[in-house]
């Protein structure tokens, strides 16, 4: 016989039975009463359905439809349903990410219950892997493929917590749903629906660091000499990160949180010490405006700004060079402040030469900052010493040459 117990911080009666020696357990749709004649209510209700789980171990009923006839049953007896609708579970749900990241969530909730209509008031049991597979397919035909796997990110989390967390649902609707096969069925002509992003030749680096306006031409060295930092890490380099006596830069991601200790050469030095003496000494940051843009309502101008520069020197199509993509698909410039970490990586592969890298993969990981999945990889420790040569010859790449300004490179014409 089955026997009912309570879940540590869990709303619902949880009942338990054994089949073959080993103990099942399922959550109920009975929420545990408060005060003593409540909770003897309601154990009373969650005994029922506990006796009915067992009975469908067995396989004498199919365990879906019956899971959907018990949710109903409070409802059958006059009780208040304690299972949301979709549209509600979605509203509170906490947040607890960063801001583009909550900007980005709260797009796939809205986009999703725009899908679902009238639907979204459907309670949140009752959704379906093929409501969301149908979700999936219909975004596809409007939108990219990446934006779309961004949605169903966002959206699988939501569920997800509502099946571990909040006691709601057995199993994840959008865990059911493959991106690629769906993908391959709607816009097989499409391939991977990815726009490519390129990285900065050299030449281009070397141009904007010479020939762009301040304080973007520091913010290109800054950002290549100290292994592709993102605009966010450029845009928040506080001078206490600076250790001038050991020339290294000690700060923490702002994407990612990891800290992350980059040495800096005798150029890099100059760039810094000049725009110290710029400074007033009050300044908490390398570069003040940008880092207060930031931190204001201006993340995507000072980006918007960079990529205005990119088209002015003609380093990237003008808008409307293009032709427009399917359904709502935005075109996205091939390059931005994000290419300087992807040349930062193409050079020390050797992309830029003969495709022979000096370094290894694993320094070359640690160097950049990314992370490998790897176990083994993820035991290499690289000392500031070990990468002290590698910032060395990115600067040699780019100081080297003859120092008359360079000329901005040619468009291609197409």
């Amino acid at each position: 016989m089955a026997w009912l117990e309570k879940k540590k911080n869990g709303r619902f009666w949880r009942a338990v039975w054994k089949k073959d020696g080993k103990k099942i357990r399922k959550t109920t749709t009975v929420e545990i009463g408060v005060g003593k004649k409540n909770e003897a209510k309601s154990r009373q209700e969650a005994q029922k359905q506990a006796d009915m789980f067992e009975l469908a171990s067995t396989g004498k009923t199919p365990f879906n439809k019956l899971i959907d006839a018990l949710r109903r049953t409070p409802e059958a007896y006059g009780m208040d349903s304690s299972i949301p609708s979709v549209r509600k579970y979605l509203a509170n749900i906490p947040r607890t990410s960063s801001m583009s990241s909550e900007r980005n969530r709260e797009r796939a909730f809205t986009v999703f219950l725009d899908y679902l209509g009238d639907g979204a008031d459907m309670r949140i049991d009752l959704l379906t892997t093929e409501i969301c597979r149908g979700f999936v397919r219909k975004m596809l035909e409007s939108v990219s493929r990446g934006t779309v796997g961004i949605y169903k990110v966002y959206l699988s989390g939501a569920f997800k917590r509502a099946v571990e967390i909040d006691d709601y649902l057995l199993k994840n609707p959008f865990a059911g749903v493959n991106m690629g096969a769906e993908a391959r069925e709607v816009i097989p002509e499409r391939g991977a629906d990815k726009q490519e992003k390129l990285p900065f030749t050299l030449e281009e680096i070397r141009f904007m660091i010479h020939s762009f306006p301040d304080p973007w031409r520091d913010m290109v060295a800054v950002s290549f000499f100290l292994g592709g930092l993102r605009l966010s890490d450029v845009c928040k380099l506080r001078w206490d990160a600076i250790n001038w006596k050991k020339r290294v830069v000690t700060y923490t991601e702002v994407k990612t949180r990891q800290k992350r200790v980059q040495p800096f050469g005798t150029k890099l030095e100059e760039i810094f010490d000049r725009r110290r003496k710029q400074c007033d000494g009050l300044e908490e940051y390398v570069f003040p405006d940008m880092a207060h843009a930031y931190d204001g309502s201006s993340k995507t101008g000072i980006s918007t700004q960079f990529t205005a520069l990119l088209r002015a020197y003609g380093m990237i199509e003008a808008t409307g060079d293009a032709g427009k993509l399917k359904g709502n698909r935005k075109r996205v410039n091939q390059k931005s402040f994000h290419s300087i970490r992807h040349a930062a990586v193409t050079y020390f592969h050797g992309g830029f030469t003969d495709g022979r890298s000096n370094y290894s993969p694993e320094m070359i990981m640690k160097f950049i900052g990314h992370s490998s999945l790897e176990v083994e990889r993820g035991y290499i420790t690289a000392s500031v010493d070990a990468k002290r040569p590698m910032e060395q010859s990115m600067e040699d790449a780019i100081f080297s040459e003859p120092k008359e300004t360079p000329k901005a490179p040619r468009r291609k014409r197409a």
